[in-house]
């Protein structure tokens, strides 16, 4: 017997992926909000291309108006992390360079209440089965996922680029002018 799937692009899964996680994180934080609860927002992701982090991306101005803050552990670096660059103060990002620290899965934990759970960090992304568990009201499955996240971001490393860094950030080391332009006159002596 052949089990029959709909005739869905992956792209399509994806998408939908990405609109039940922006309502996810939407509804959560407006309900932690109005709880007098601040917005904080844990994650692990695969890669920028995640439907994770697109969600997060579209909803960056949305949680900053909430103030809250966000960390991220990411799995694989690439281009699409340096987005989450841009709001360096309510945003960390951290990469995760062991490749034993991969059997995570992709998790997303809202205002510690609310936790999603997705596929393993290993998995292809383009498999059709993805895997995927919502629980909007548990703060027991929150504060277990929150513990977990701890554990998994001391043991990784803080992500930076050269854009992250200010300009003149090599011209406040001994014996270097701005613009990274070599030694000064009084380093040669």
């Amino acid at each position: 017997m052949q089990i029959k799937v709909p005739p869905t692009s992956q792209a399509d899964l994806l998408d939908a992926r990405e609109h039940r996680l922006t309502a996810f994180v939407t509804s959560s934080t407006e309900a932690a909000v109005a709880a007098g609860h601040g917005a904080a927002v844990l994650a692990v992701i695969r890669s920028g291309e995640s439907p994770v982090a697109r969600a997060l991306i579209a909803l960056r101005a949305s949680l900053a108006s909430h103030g809250a803050k966000v960390r991220i552990v990411f799995a694989d670096e690439d281009a699409v992390v340096d987005q989450f660059m841009a709001d360096a103060a309510a945003t960390e990002v951290r990469i995760a360079r062991n490749p034993r620290l991969r059997d995570a899965h992709e998790q997303l934990i809202v205002a510690g209440t609310a936790v999603w759970f997705g596929d393993s960090l290993r998995r292809d992304v383009t498999r059709r089965d993805l895997f995927e568990q919502f629980q909007a009201a548990a703060p027991e499955a929150a504060l277990a996922a929150a513990r977990a996240f701890e554990h998994l971001w001391s043991r990784t490393e803080p992500y930076l680029t050269l854009a992250a860094l200010a300009q003149d950030s090599v011209s406040v080391l001994p014996g270097r002018n701005s613009g990274n332009t070599g030694p000064s006159g009084a380093a040669l002596c």
